[in-house]
């Protein structure tokens, strides 16, 4: 199986869709959460990440975050594609609220395997 394109969500109405229409479901620890839709028939897989001021309350804890969980979706795309096969569009949100000191000290190390966690429950309605 062949790696599909990981192409950004964009569009407020497209966002919305998301949210409104996808199953939801944490990983086990609570710090991820999935938010997907099932999968069309399209080569691409389309990729949103929420990260809200609560989380971390500077934009550069936010932004590190963001950036290790989209790096986390690339390698799990490349690596491990059936995880992300039934799915047309996904939103990774960050829950586990940190010190601004730790938001500094998360590594992909530390998300990666939260977020491959996230991605292995099965998608079931809800």
């Amino acid at each position: 199986m062949s790696a599909r394109q990981l192409v950004p969500l964009r569009g407020h109405a497209a966002t919305e869709e998301l949210v409104r229409r996808g199953k939801r479901w944490r990983d086990p620890s609570g710090r991820v959460q999935v938010i997907a839709l099932p999968r069309a028939e399209s080569p691409l897989l389309c990729y949103i990440v929420i990260v809200s001021r609560a989380i971390c309350p500077r934009a550069v804890g936010r932004n590190r975050i963001r950036r290790l969980l989209r790096e986390s979706l690339r390698k799990i795309a490349n690596d491990h594609p059936e995880l992300v096969a039934p799915y047309s569009a996904i939103a990774l949100r960050w829950l586990a609220a940190a010190p601004v000191r730790e938001c500094k000290r998360l590594r992909l190390g530390d998300v990666l395997p939260a977020v491959r966690a996230a991605l292995q429950k099965p998608l079931s309605p809800q």
